[in-house]
């Protein structure tokens, strides 16, 4: 029978294979876990740098072949969700556990570059903010809409969220009189999507621009039920998208009083 981590790196490349990154980020990272305990250190994902350099040296020449080849497979997933910073550290341990050199530099170096054409791209960073009813997600935003921050803050709300931002944070400026589109107090704008997440997005950036307050970040509220996956595969599926906007990170609200009961659901 095949071990754990074995069952989950042929998941893990199946899923490259068929472009399914975000299945595969999980089978990958899962699977390294599973091997962590064989060599007995954790680290192996959460600092892949630091595991290489004081473990590697004593790992057996199987498992460091194993481990050339999860660092590879996880370089080339994580390249296909755009996170290339870390894929190149991937690539960087790859190589370190005996990997080819010359086309594991080809791909670290494409990474390394594509970090560049990100940073100088200027694009503005969206975060993706998730959770269960109730956990505070809109206390969050409402909180944000209303702190003087001195940022330019896009909010894309759902149309089912429990809570409403608030009324009182409302300003009567230029982005008001556009559709679903309301500009805050502190200079962020809000907007109601009702489905197409994509044409919300662009309408904010065209809009941001038109107006001439060019957006620093932007922050999307999903609803308690929804698979945040989805909503971040938005950022790769589309030409505005990928040159206006990264997808920074996915935040996850808990409500910290019930949060082992929803561990369960």
């Amino acid at each position: 029978m095949a071990a754990s981590w074995e069952t989950g790196l042929g998941s893990a490349e199946a899923a490259l294979k068929d472009g399914k990154y975000f299945d595969g980020v999980q089978f990958i990272n899962s699977c390294m876990e599973e091997y962590g305990k064989v060599v007995g250190d954790e680290r192996i994902v959460k600092d892949p740098s630091v595991f290489v350099k004081e473990v590697g040296p004593n790992l057996t020449q199987d498992q460091k072949e194993i481990l050339r080849r999860m660092y590879e497979v996880r370089g080339d997933i994580i390249t296909g969700l755009g996170a290339n910073k870390r894929a190149a550290v991937d690539y960087e341990c790859s190589q370190a556990m005996g990997g080819d050199s010359g086309a594991l530099a080809e791909k670290k170096s494409k990474a390394e570059g594509a970090v560049k054409e990100q940073k100088s791209a200027d694009k503005v960073p969206v975060t993706v903010i998730t959770g269960f009813l109730g956990s505070g997600k809109t206390t969050l935003l409402n909180r944000i809409l209303e702190e003087n921050h001195g940022k330019r803050i896009g909010v894309i709300e759902n149309e089912f969220g429990e809570v409403g931002i608030d009324d009182g944070l409302i300003f009567a400026g230029p982005m008001t009189t556009e559709e679903n589109i309301v500009e805050m107090n502190n200079g962020c704008i809000c907007c109601t999507v009702r489905g197409d997440l994509i044409a919300g997005l662009k309408k904010m950036v065209k809009n941001a621009a038109k107006n001439g307050k060019p957006l620093d970040a932007i922050i999307i509220e999903t609803t308690g039920l929804a698979d945040p996956a989805p909503v971040a595969q938005t950022f790769f599926a589309d030409d505005f998208i990928q040159k206006h906007l990264s997808l920074d990170g996915i935040l996850t609200v808990v409500d910290a009083k019930h949060l082992i009961q929803h561990l369960d659901e």
